[in-house]
C-alpha cells in the first residue's frame, strides 16, 4: 500500500520524480507520481470567484463581487461567508487551491489591476485578507494562496520591472499585509510569487525575502509557488524558497532542474529539494492525495467541473455587492427613490453601462458567471417586487469601447456538435500543421469569439515548445440592419477573418503590438463590410502559430511566456452605430421626459485588466460629453443620478454640478440587482472608500516624474516611500482629494464617539459609541487612526469595525483592539513605537474626526 508518510516518501522517490513534482503538468495542476499513489494537485483562479480550469466558455461559476467592492464593505464578517462561499466553489471545479486573495497595495490609480486588490492601505487589506483566508480555509478541504508576493502594483514592463522600494517602504505599506495574514491564527496554505524584481532581483529567487523575511522571521511553513510563466532561474528559485514552478510543462524547472542537480549536487541543493518536495507532498496529503491507488493517482488530473450555488451564495453576493456601493454625493436628498413618485411614471436608464452593466475586471479575474443581473432590467425587476409599476426607457448615449465588442448571440446563428446536439455560437476545427491542411484533429463549440488558447488548446498542443498548428472557426451572422459592419482581429499568432469566402481582415503578420492576451496580442485590426439586413453570412476566421511573429520576438517581457505561446484570436463585431451627437440628443431628450434619470457610467474588463495600466484617470469615451450635456440640457438636473463602475477613480470634471453620484465598483453577476436595492433604499449604502479618490492625475506626483511611473529603463523608483494614498495627500498643503480614503454617506446620519481607552502590554482596547441621530435604520464603520501629538500628518487607519444595523434614535457600542505593533514605524531595521503623546481619532474619510 503506498504510504502518506513524507519521510517515507522522500526516501522512495527518485530524483527525477522529485524534480517534477516541483512544476505544474499542466497550466492548472501539478505532476501526480502514480507508482507512489500520489494525486495530482488543481489550483483554479481567483479573484472573482473560483473559475475552473478554462479562462473562457468554461463551466459557469459564481461570479463574486470584485476585490475592491468586497474591501469597499469593510465588513470582517462578510469577508469570512465570502471566503466560506469561494471554497464551496472551488470544490464544485474540482480545485484544491484557489488563487486568490490578491493583497498587494493600489499604489497609482493607472494600475491595471488595482480592482484585483483590497485597497491602498495595507492595514485594511491585512485584516479583510485575514478573514477572507479563514473562511476559504476553515473546512479544511480548500487552500488559499495569497498574491502577489511582493511589490506587482502595475502591469508596465510586470515581467521585468526592478521596483526599487526602501526598507520602510517595504516594510510598512507592502510586506505588512503579507505579514498580517502570515503571522494571524489561520495563515494561507500557499504564498504566489509576483513576476517583478524588487531591489534587483527577480521575485522568485529573491531570497532576502523569500528565504530570510517570509520564511525566516515571519516562520511561514506552507507552500511558495511562482505566477504564472514567472520562474526566472532554476538553483536560484529553489535555494530561495521557491517551491513550485506554474503552470506545465516547466520552463525552468523539469529536465533542466533535474540536470542542473546532477552537475551540481551540493549538500545545500539536495537538502533545499527534499525541503521544497516536502511542502509540496504536505499540501497533497491535505487533500488526501496521498496513498492513492496508482490508477486513483492517475485519474487525479481527471476530475469533472460542475457549476452549483445555492439561495443562499445568492443572498450573499447580492448582499455583499450592496454592502460595497459607496454613496459619495446625495444633496438634494434625491435617493432613496420614493416609490409614491414613482408610481405610473417613466424612469430614464442612460449610459454605456446601463443596459449590459460591467460585472469584473479581466485577465484573472474573468468569469463566466451562472446569470448576470443588468442595471435596467433589475431596477424594473426590484420595482416590480416593490409593487410600484413604472416605465423604463433605454439610451446609450456614449460610447466607452476600447475594442470592437465581441459577438452576440442575437446577431449570430447557431453551430450544433454532432455528438452532444448542443448549440454554440462558434466552431473551432484544428490541424497539426500551421496552413489548416490535414485531417481535423478535434473540433471545439463554444460562446465566446474571445478564443484564448492557453488553456485550451487540444492536449496534444498543449506541451513545451508548442508545435505548429491551426485553427478555423466558423460560425454565420445575421445583421439587423444594413450597411457598413465591422470586424476586427487582434491575435496572438497570425489570423485572417472571411466573409462568405472573401478575405475582409488579414492580420498574418502583424508588427503592432496591443494589450489584448495579456498584452501579448496585436493592436486591434479592423475593416468594414457591406451587409444586407435579414441575410445570413458565413464568417470564418483561421489563425495560426506564427514563429515569426513579434508576439515570440519581442512582445512585452518574455519571448516564450505561457501566454505568448499559442495562438488566440479576439474576433470583433459591429454593426453600423450613430454618431456621438446623435447619441447624446437622443438621451437628453429621454431625460428630459422622465420624472428620473439614472446615467450608468464607468469602465470596464476591457479598460481595467490584468497585463496592461490604464493610460489615463479619464473616463473612455464620450462619456464626460454625455454628462456635461445632461447637466446643461435637462430641466431638472437635481433628478439626475449618476452612477460610477470601475474598480479604480476616474476624473470627474463636472462633479461639483452633480448632486447625486454613486461609485458602485464590479459588483459581479449580482451588480444590477445590488444597485437597484441600493437606489430605492431596500438597503441603506454603508460602503466607505477603500482608496483615496484623486481629484485629477495630474494632482499626483506620478503624472510628471516617470522614474516613479511607469519607470525608466526597466527600473521604477518608489520616490514617495511610505506616503501612499491618503498618507500622501496628509503631507499636501495644497492638493487634496475628492473623497479621502474611507469616506462614505448614508440615508441617515450617525455620530462616532470614542468612549473608553484601555491599555494591556501589547495593544489598547478602544470602545466606540455610534449613535443613528436619522430616520432610517443602517450601519457605519467605525475607523480609528492615530498619529503622534508631533505630526498629524502622519496619521495612519490602525483599528476598524462595522457596526451591526442601528435603528433611528439608538446606538450601538463596538469595542475595536489596536495592537501597539500596528502603531509602530519600521526604523534601523526594526519596529519601533515612538515616546511621546499619541492622537486617537475617530471618523469617516479624515472628516469630523474625534480625538482623544
Amino acid at each position: 500500500m503506498a504510504s502518506t508518510n513524507i519521510e517515507t516518501l522522500l526516501g522512495q522517490l527518485s530524483l527525477e520524480e522529485k524534480v517534477f513534482l516541483l512544476s505544474g503538468v499542466d497550466i492548472w495542476q501539478t505532476q501526480e507520481v502514480s507508482r507512489l499513489g500520489i494525486g495530482s494537485i488543481k489550483t483554479t483562479d481567483g479573484p472573482s470567484g473560483a473559475r475552473g480550469k478554462f479562462a473562457v466558455d468554461g463551466p459557469s461559476a459564481a461570479f463574486v463581487p470584485g476585490p475592491v467592492c468586497q474591501a469597499a464593505t469593510w465588513s470582517k464578517t462578510q469577508m469570512q461567508d465570502l471566503g466560506r462561499l469561494l471554497c464551496r466553489e472551488a470544490k464544485t471545479k474540482a480545485a484544491h487551491v484557489l488563487l486568490a486573495p490578491t493583497i498587494c497595495c493600489a499604489r497609482n490609480p493607472l494600475g491595471g489591476r488595482n480592482f484585483e486588490c483590497f485597497g491602498e492601505d495595507p492595514f485594511l487589506s491585512g485584516s479583510l485578507a485575514v478573514e477572507y483566508i479563514h473562511g476559504v480555509q476553515e473546512s479544511g478541504e480548500i487552500s488559499a494562496t495569497a498574491k502577489h508576493f511582493v511589490a506587482n502594483e502595475q502591469e508596465y514592463e510586470r515581467f521585468s520591472i526592478d521596483a526599487k522600494i526602501s526598507e520602510k517602504a517595504l516594510r510598512e505599506i507592502y510586506l505588512k499585509p503579507f505579514e498580517m495574514i502570515i503571522r494571524s491564527q489561520s495563515p494561507p496554505d500557499c504564498i504566489m510569487t509576483s513576476y517583478n524584481v524588487v531591489n534587483g532581483e527577480h521575485m522568485d529567487q529573491n531570497a532576502p525575502i523569500i528565504r530570510d523575511v517570509l520564511r525566516g522571521e515571519w516562520g511561514f511553513k506552507g507552500l511558495v509557488m511562482s505566477d504564472w510563466g514567472g520562474t526566472n532561474s532554476t538553483l536560484e528559485s529553489l535555494i530561495a524558497g521557491l517551491d513550485l514552478e506554474m503552470p506545465g510543462p516547466p520552463e525552468k524547472r523539469g529536465k533542466i532542474l533535474l540536470q542542473a542537480i546532477e552537475g551540481n549536487p551540493t549538500t545545500e541543493v539536495l537538502e533545499a529539494l527534499d525541503v521544497s518536495v516536502a511542502r509540496v507532498l504536505s499540501l497533497a496529503r491535505k487533500f488526501n492525495l496521498l496513498g492513492l491507488s496508482p490508477e486513483l493517482a492517475k485519474k487525479s488530473r481527471d476530475r469533472e467541473e460542475i457549476s452549483s450555488t445555492t439561495k443562499e451564495d445568492t443572498k450573499l453576493m447580492r448582499e455583499m455587492a450592496a454592502s460595497g456601493i459607496v454613496l459619495l454625493k446625495n444633496s438634494s436628498q434625491t435617493l432613496p427613490l420614493k416609490l409614491e413618485n414613482l408610481a405610473g411614471k417613466q424612469v430614464a436608464f442612460i449610459g454605456p453601462n446601463a443596459l449590459l452593466g460591467t460585472p469584473g475586471g479581466g485577465g484573472s479575474a474573468s468569469m463566466n458567471p451562472q446569470y448576470l443581473s443588468r442595471p435596467m432590467e433589475s431596477f424594473k425587476a426590484v420595482a416590480e417586487t416593490l409593487g410600484t409599476d413604472l416605465s423604463v426607457k433605454y439610451a446609450l448615449g456614449a460610447h466607452a469601447l476600447k475594442w470592437l465588442p465581441l459577438f452576440e448571440k442575437d446577431h449570430w446563428a447557431s453551430n450544433t456538435s454532432v455528438d452532444t446536439q448542443e448549440k454554440s455560437m462558434v466552431q473551432i476545427e484544428f490541424f497539426a500543421s500551421t496552413d489548416l491542411s490535414g485531417p481535423v484533429a478535434e473540433t471545439q463549440f463554444r460562446d465566446s469569439s474571445n478564443i484564448d488558447l492557453s488553456d485550451s488548446a487540444p492536449l496534444e498542443f498543449q506541451v513545451d515548445p508548442v508545435p505548429p498548428y491551426s485553427f478555423r472557426v466558423s460560425s454565420s451572422v445575421v445583421p439587423s440592419i444594413s450597411g457598413m459592419h465591422s470586424f476586427s482581429l487582434s491575435s496572438v499568432g497570425g489570423s485572417k477573418l472571411f466573409v462568405d469566402g472573401e478575405p475582409v481582415v488579414d492580420n498574418s503578420n502583424w508588427d503592432n503590438p496591443g494589450e489584448t492576451f495579456y498584452s501579448f496580442g496585436s493592436a486591434e485590426c479592423i475593416r468594414t463590410k457591406f451587409m444586407e439586413a435579414g441575410k445570413s453570412y458565413r464568417v470564418a476566421i483561421e489563425g495560426w502559430v506564427n514563429t515569426d511573429s513579434i508576439a515570440h520576438k519581442s512582445s512585452s517581457d518574455d519571448v516564450n511566456h505561457v501566454f505568448s505561446s499559442n495562438p488566440s484570436v479576439r474576433i470583433g463585431f459591429s454593426q453600423p452605430i450613430p454618431d456621438a451627437e446623435t447619441l447624446i440628443t437622443e438621451a437628453v431628450a429621454l431625460s428630459n421626459e422622465s420624472e428620473v434619470t439614472i446615467v450608468v457610467l464607468g469602465l470596464s474588463d476591457e479598460w481595467e485588466s490584468e497585463g496592461y495600466d490604464r493610460q489615463s484617470m479619464a473616463l473612455p469615451g464620450d462619456q464626460d460629453k454625455l454628462v456635461e450635456a445632461l447637466l446643461k440640457r435637462t430641466a431638472q438636473p437635481e433628478k439626475l443620478i449618476f452612477v460610477n463602475q470601475s474598480g479604480s477613480p476616474v476624473e470627474l470634471p463636472w462633479i461639483d454640478g452633480v448632486s447625486t453620484f454613486i461609485q458602485a465598483w464590479y459588483g459581479g453577476q449580482e451588480a444590477g440587482n445590488a444597485l437597484a436595492d441600493v437606489l430605492f433604499g431596500t438597503v441603506n449604502p454603508s460602503g466607505r472608500l477603500p482608496i483615496t479618490w484623486p481629484r485629477r492625475y495630474a494632482d499626483l506626483p506620478f503624472s510628471s516624474d516617470s522614474q516613479s511611473w511607469p519607470g525608466v529603463d526597466g527600473t521604477v523608483l518608489y520616490k514617495e516611500e511610505s506616503q501612499v494614498g491618503y498618507r500622501w495627500y496628509s503631507h499636501q498643503a495644497d492638493v487634496q482629494p475628492q473623497w479621502w480614503f474611507g469616506y462614505g454617506l448614508s440615508f441617515t446620519n450617525f455620530t462616532s464617539t470614542i468612549s473608553t481607552v484601555s491599555a494591556s502590554e501589547d495593544y489598547w482596547t478602544i470602545s466606540v459609541t455610534v449613535e443613528n441621530s436619522g430616520h432610517l435604520a443602517g450601519q457605519e464603520v467605525v475607523q480609528l487612526y492615530i498619529w503622534q501629538v508631533e505630526q498629524p500628518e502622519e496619521r495612519a487607519l490602525v483599528g476598524f469595525e462595522k457596526t451591526p444595523t442601528i435603528q433611528p434614535t439608538k446606538t450601538a457600542t463596538v469595542g475595536v483592539e489596536i495592537h501597539k505593533r500596528d502603531v509602530a514605524c519600521w526604523n534601523e531595521n526594526k519596529w519601533v513605537l515612538h515616546k511621546g503623546g499619541y492622537v486617537l481619532g475617530v471618523g469617516t474619510g479624515h472628516e469630523g474626526m474625534v480625538r482623544t
